[in-house]
């Protein structure tokens, strides 16, 4: 509606800019015609009269000439004057005239001057020679009323012009403007914020062959394909997902391999409690108290094997992605028990300090756990020699540089091993896809790397400062929830 009113309005001004220029220039060439007119008769009688003038002037001088000027009982013919430039204007015959070519070039000249009654005046002068130094003429007045007639009735017809011309204009917004460019606007305008929104399915109907039609088609067009480019994006976002999940999977999988050995040495010693203590309520030979006690022994033993399996399975199980509220500590308790019998296997002393307060975080417990483990178990394979692997969950300030910086708690778990160290040139790029340091066969490259990114997906950023033949340390910085102690 606003560019239908200013187009009509840039419309009504050029019409009235051509009208007013076409009333100027016709004024112009009316009054060109009359001075033409005017200086013709004025030609023609100032010659018929000279010859009378001059006898007059050689006579009786200037009085016998405005005499011979003035018939008995008729009109002036014309007024003798003098042209003075030297003089002050007041005495001069048209004092907004400037007679320099009536006086230089003896040539018969026009002005039109305004009346003490408000009409307009036409003044021709005629310059004659005297013989003198002072220079004069013959000067015919002519009223200009019927130029100003026509001049006012064309002023009022051009008012006219343009107040039917305003409204119609008017009415050309309300009624063409609004049906012809500002509805299609309207369309095209919610086209584009739906787009701006996501909504690519939405097509603008327009019917016509003019710029707007086109537009929509071009609209309808991009759509179509930013719809289809949606589509494409979703399958593939999809299927990135599916194969991250996958790719999760196998890398919890390889850990709870790299695990399978260590676990499989200690259930032997369990098993074979149980098989001695079997053997001994066989053989039928014990009291009803011993084959108790045997039995009791037998129950734990099969207890603690089977939760060392449950333990394992519960890690290896692939669960979908869910942040829940969950705390730290109970994560950090998990991954020690789940690896505590690895770590002893290895000669390794695992040590876990967990936070004062209840650590709660929105979060995905399973891909955490799944991290954690990643790391001690990396360490654990770093220490041939034995050594100490420490798991620290404290609480720190907020970093608001960071992703997180809307949370107002933030938790930060460290993995510290004694092992061999990474060299400096390795850091920067240990947390790249199928970056390794291990042998061919031994390890692909993507545990790292999918920690790392897990760690991104969740919130929270993760760091590792290294020394060859001093350990490493992984740090992970979490955004937590406000206690609830």
């Amino acid at each position: 509606m606003k560019l239908a009113a200013k187009l009509t309005l840039v419309s009504v001004i050029a019409v009235i800019a051509v009208l007013a220029a076409s009333n100027y220039f016709a004024a112009q060439i009316a009054i060109s015609k009359i001075k033409i007119e005017h200086e013709a008769y004025a030609l023609q009688v100032a010659s018929q009269m000279e010859p009378s003038i001059m006898e007059a002037w050689k006579t009786g001088g200037v009085e016998a000439m405005r005499a011979e000027l003035v018939p008995v009982g008729r009109k002036p013919i014309a007024r003798w004057v003098w042209f003075e430039e030297s003089i002050t204007s007041t005495t001069r015959p048209n004092a907004t005239a400037d007679f320099s070519a009536v006086v230089t070039r003896k040539k018969i000249t026009s002005f039109v001057s305004t009346a003490s009654d408000g009409g307009h005046l036409l003044h021709t002068y005629y310059p004659m020679d005297l013989g003198i130094a002072r220079i004069g003429g013959l000067e015919f007045t002519k009223g200009l009323d019927d130029y100003d007639r026509e001049t006012m009735s064309n002023l009022v017809e051009f008012l006219v012009v343009v107040g039917l011309l305003s409204v119609v204009s008017i009415l050309v917004v309300w009624v063409a403007g609004v049906r012809l460019i500002a509805n299609p606007l309207n369309k095209l305008t919610a086209a584009t914020k739906r787009i701006g929104k996501g909504d690519y399915r939405h097509r603008v109907e327009l019917s016509g062959n003019d710029e707007l039609t086109q537009l929509a088609g071009s609209i309808n067009e991009m759509s179509e394909h930013l719809d289809a480019q949606k589509a494409a994006i979703e399958r593939e976002a999809k299927d990135k997902l599916l194969i991250t999940q996958q790719l999760r999977h196998a890398d919890r999988l390889k850990t709870v391999g790299r695990m399978a050995a260590s676990i499989a040495h200690e259930i032997g010693t369990p098993l074979s409690v149980v098989s001695g203590r079997a053997a001994l309520i066989a053989k039928g030979n014990l009291p009803v108290e011993k084959v108790r006690q045997n039995a009791e022994i037998i129950q734990a033993e099969a207890d603690r094997i089977t939760s060392m399996i449950r333990q394992v399975l519960d890690f290896a199980r692939q669960l979908p992605t869910e942040k829940t509220k969950i705390d730290l500590n109970e994560i950090l308790i998990q991954v020690t028990e789940l690896l505590t019998t690895v770590a002893v296997s290895n000669g390794i002393v695992m040590k876990s300090s967990l936070a004062q307060t209840r650590a709660l975080a929105r979060l995905d417990g399973g891909q955490i756990r799944q991290v954690l483990t990643n790391l001690v178990v990396n360490g654990i394979q770093a220490m041939e020699s034995g050594g100490t692997l420490s798991l620290t969950l404290t609480r720190v300030p907020a970093d608001v540089t960071a992703e997180n910086k809307s949370s107002p708690v933030e938790w930060q778990i460290n993995v510290t091993d004694e092992g061999c160290g990474i060299s400096e040139e390795n850091l920067e790029s240990i947390f790249e896809p199928f970056f390794t340091t291990k042998d061919v066969g031994e390890g692909t490259g993507l545990g790292l790397s999918l920690a790392y990114n897990m760690i991104q997906e969740q919130g929270g950023r993760m760091e590792v400062t290294s020394e060859p033949g001093r350990g490493s340390e992984f740090r992970i910085y979490l955004p937590g929830l406000p206690s609830e102690d």
